[in-house]
Parts: C-alpha cells; structure tokens; sequence
C-alpha cells in the first residue's frame, strides 16, 4: 500500500493510497460490488474459499442446521423421540437426535414415533444427503486441484548491458514435481493523471519452456518499442506502476494445466542491479538449486 502525496501534473495530485492490483498470493486485489449471488454461485465460492474459511463454513452450517431441527422436534415434542436419555435437557436429546438423523449414524437407541416426527426425519435425511454431497464435491475438488507452488523472486531488476537496459525477475518451482511446457506472458500496468489504468504487453526474450527443471530468468528488453522505453525510476512511482506477470505449464503429476500470478509494484523494482547465480554443481557433477539464492542480487556500478 502507499500513501505519499505524488504530483501527477496539470495540477492534480494523488493524495490517496493504492493497493497493488495483484497479491503476494496471486490473488486479485478488487472488491466488486452490485453484482448478485446466486444459489449456485456457491459452490464456486466454497472451491476458492480459504481452507480455514472453508472449514467454519461447514462447521457453522453442520450446527446451525441440527440446531434448526431440534427446535422443530423439541415443538412436535420431545416425547414422541424414544430412547432419550432422561438425564439430559429435553433440547439437547432433540439436537443429538437431529445430529444421529442428518448423519445418517442410526445408532439404533434412538428412534421416531408419530407422523409429524417422521415428516421431518424424511425432510432432514434428505437434506443430509443432499448437503454431504455438496461437502464431499467440494473437497475433492480442493484436493484433485494441483497446488501450485512457484516461488518468485523478492524484486524484478533492471540490468543494464550492451547498451540497452533488461527488466528482469526469476521463478523456480518449489516442489519436486515436473513441469512441463512453461508459457510466460507479462503486462505493465501504469495509471495516468486521472487515475486510470492502462496496460501493456511486455515482448519477452524467452516466453516458453519445454521443461522448468531449474530457476528461470525472464527479461524484456527496453529498446525503442517497449513501453518502458525512457521511463525512469520516478516516472514509475509517479504512475504507480505495477508488473502483472501470468504463468501457464502442465504439471506432469496432476496431468493438468496449472497457473500462477505474481506482480511488482514499482518499489520492488532494483535499477542497475542484476541477480546472482542460484545453483552450483557439486563434486559428483550433480546441480544444486539453491531456493534461497533466488533472491539474492548485486549492484551494478
């Protein structure tokens, strides 16, 4: 987030503070409001939800329902449940009860009796199996999933060389799984003095890999046809600058197509810097990728 106060010319200036457009996580940092939510809008929540999120919904929701229940067996009167357990409050054996009918557990102790019981016992059985099936869609969903798990380096440089200057950033993969067929496609996005963005595609020296077994450098070229051409360090911070960067491989563990979002915002931009070495081989000819070198870089005098 920033908040200093930048002149934008034509006498405005940018007293507010902004937020990147893309998150350490790769998630989008935008709030929309006015749209609606559906019924089946859901389930696409429930999929993208945090796992900690995810787990309080199902156990808010698993309470709230038998809590529901209970009530309405407790109002068609807890007499016509046998096998409650006269040592506890009436609406307690009517919420365990309603916890033995949604689970479909059926111990066997306790049991309905009377038409309007067995009403809601049918109407809440079926709402279990519905709701357990939704549950269980939505973590294996979760599960079957490829957890991606590229780490991206701590700042994007700017090298200079052979007289034309490279914004360059570096990528490897955390795991020990292949993958395969790495497309890199990355966009500039730069406001203007009424605050709107703009974006612009970044021509990349190495846009593809067959195989991602080690770190890899991507570099643009600042010549004459990018957008970055006679920009400099402040003109970046005076136009909030932000790097997108879109990952796209096929992970060979999954047999699926994965993706991965990362940005720069324009401080985390080094200039006239350029990143070390991140892997060595060792005496058996064997090569050594270094995760926490991947960050490491040096000036450039």
């Amino acid at each position: 987030m920033f908040g200093r106060t930048i002149d934008l010319g034509l006498g405005r200036k940018y007293t507010g503070k902004t937020k990147r457009l893309i998150n350490k996580d790769g998630s989008f940092n935008i709030v929309k409001r006015g749209r609606e939510m559906r019924l089946y809008d859901t389930y696409q929540y429930l999929s993208r939800v945090s796992t900690e999120r995810l787990a309080l919904f199902i156990l808010a929701t698993y309470l709230l329902i038998n809590l529901l229940f209970a009530f309405v067996y407790v109002w068609c009167g807890v007499e016509n449940l046998r096998g409650t357990d006269p040592s506890l409050y009436p609406f307690l054996n009517a919420f365990f009860f309603s916890v033995q009918t949604f689970t479909t557990v059926g111990y066997g102790v306790m049991a309905p009796q009377g038409l309007a019981v067995n009403l809601v016992v049918t109407l809440e059985s079926l709402l279990g199996w519905v709701g357990f099936a939704i549950i269980a869609g939505v973590v294996f969903s979760r599960f079957s999933k490829p957890n991606v798990r590229i780490l991206y380096s701590n700042n994007a440089v700017i090298t200079p060389g052979n007289g034309v200057n490279r914004l360059q950033f570096r990528l490897a993969n955390k795991r020990n799984n292949v993958l395969m067929e790495m497309e890199a496609r990355v966009m500039l996005m730069m406001q203007d003095v009424h605050y709107d963005r703009h974006y612009y595609n970044l021509k990349l020296e190495q846009s593809s890999l067959h195989f991602f077994p080690l770190d890899w450098t991507l570099a643009h070229q600042i010549d004459q046809d990018s957008p970055l051409y006679n920009i400099g360090q402040q003109q970046l911070e005076e136009r909030r600058a932000e790097v997108l960067i879109s990952i796209k491989g096929f992970d060979e563990t999954f047999g699926q197509v994965i993706h991965s979002r990362f940005s720069y915002t324009f401080d985390e931009i080094l200039w006239n810097a350029r990143f070390k070495k991140a892997y060595d081989t060792d005496a058996e000819g064997e090569i050594i990728l270094n995760l926490t070198r991947l960050h490491e870089t040096e000036r450039i005098n």
